[in-house]
């Protein structure tokens, strides 16, 4: 798996512009949605967002479930792809919902993409705060 100082300066360029763009869309969604209190965690060595926010659902427990929504950018053969997954873990057991954002595509490619990246992370968190949990599953 290829990290950030292994994709030379546009990869930099890239990882840069999508944590900038992440950000300004965290504080977007905590204009609309305050209660929720979301939070942005970048890890750009590996290429990896977090969407963090506060969950008022229950599965399992009678405790309320940790939920996040995860971006990661990783090498797909001689591309690279973006995959995003919404996160819910409860007390003993997590569920993850799987997003593929973009698959098999140039630093360049990604990088003309980042506003749709962008926007498909942002929908993806809003269907995930709407997202109900069977119990019985």
């Amino acid at each position: 798996m290829e990290t950030k100082n292994e994709l030379g300066n546009d990869g930099l360029k890239l990882i840069a512009a999508i944590t900038q763009k992440m950000t300004a869309m965290v504080a977007e969604l905590q204009k609309e949605k305050p209660e929720k209190e979301f939070s942005l965690t970048v890890y750009e060595p590996n290429m990896y967002w977090c969407v963090n926010w506060k969950s008022t659902k229950r599965w399992k427990t009678e405790h309320f479930l940790k939920e996040f929504f995860q971006v990661r950018l990783y090498a797909d053969d001689e591309h690279y792809s973006v995959k995003g997954e919404h996160m819910a873990e409860d007390v003993f057991e997590h569920l993850c919902d799987n997003h593929p954002l973009v698959k098999k595509k140039t630093i360049k490619e990604l990088f003309e993409m980042t506003d749709a990246i962008v926007q498909q992370t942002k929908e993806a968190v809003l269907e995930a705060l709407d997202k109900e949990f069977d119990p019985s599953y």
